[in-house]
């Protein structure tokens, strides 16, 4: 299996992880990111590696740009077959001791770069198919007041994930949410098992719409 996927919001941790499993596989990775010395250090290791890597500057909390990221990234790789949507502020605080300016900036990466990314990516598979994957949070099924922005937007995406995906499965499209139930560090034991994960959902259709990491022991599902 061969294909293309571009990574938007990738990072040191999950992103990274993610480009480097799917890029042992064969697959042509693509990252996005806001920070372009951040961006460039990560393709320089992953072409380091061997791996067939590139990077684009994007903000998905811009609906235009993340259009025109995505767009991009189809026309590099040849026709792109799976977009990941990795973004998130990670903050832990109370939503009544955060600015306004906070709670708006953090809405904007947490829940709106996720909407703008999957309407992209829905766009460009239209008419093929393809895979649309993202990365959320244990938060969204144990809230903690402690982490409101965080919570808000992974509770947004899970919820959108599972609304869209009888739908979309209907027309050639899979989505799929790697729900993240612990701490990631760059280079960790955890960002690995996340990749494997983010791996196995769009390596295997019969994985439905959700996989947590760590896996959900049996009374944990009950």
């Amino acid at each position: 299996m061969s294909g293309a996927v571009l990574i938007v919001g990738a990072g040191p941790g999950i992103g990274l992880a993610a480009a480097e499993r799917f890029g042992r596989e064969g697959w042509t990775v693509v990252l996005g990111a806001r920070n372009p010395r951040a961006l460039d250090a990560m393709v320089a290791r992953l072409v380091g590696q061997g791996l067939d890597a590139h990077g684009l500057i994007v903000d998905a909390t811009d609906a235009a740009a993340i259009q025109s990221a995505v767009r991009n990234a189809d026309r590099l790789t040849g026709g792109m077959t799976t977009v990941l949507y990795n973004a998130a502020v990670v903050r832990q605080q109370d939503l009544f001791s955060m600015t306004d300016a906070e709670v708006s900036a953090d809405v904007a990466v947490n829940i709106t770069g996720g909407l703008n990314t999957i309407r992209a990516a829905e766009r460009v598979f239209a008419e093929r198919g393809g895979t649309i994957l993202v990365t959320g949070g244990g938060l969204a099924l144990s809230p903690h007041a402690g982490w409101a922005s965080l919570g808000l937007g992974k509770a947004a995406l899970r919820n959108l994930v599972e609304g869209l995906a009888p739908d979309l499965d209907q027309r050639g499209i899979r989505i799929a949410i790697a729900t993240v139930a612990t701490l990631v560090a760059p280079d960790s034991a955890e960002a690995t098992g996340v990749a494997e994960t983010l791996w196995a959902l769009a390596s295997d259709p019969s994985t439905g719409w959700e996989r947590t990491y760590p896996p959900l022991s049996l009374n944990q599902a009950a």
